[in-house]
């Protein structure tokens, strides 16, 4: 695996943990 395709997964996760909390913080507010 290329450091670019490892990069953009880890960019991927991120946001989708991101957006994940963002969520969360939506619902309970």
């Amino acid at each position: 695996m290329s450091y670019g395709g490892t990069s953009m997964v880890t960019l991927m996760a991120g946001f989708g943990i991101l957006m994940s909390i963002q969520t969360h913080r939506r619902l309970l507010a």
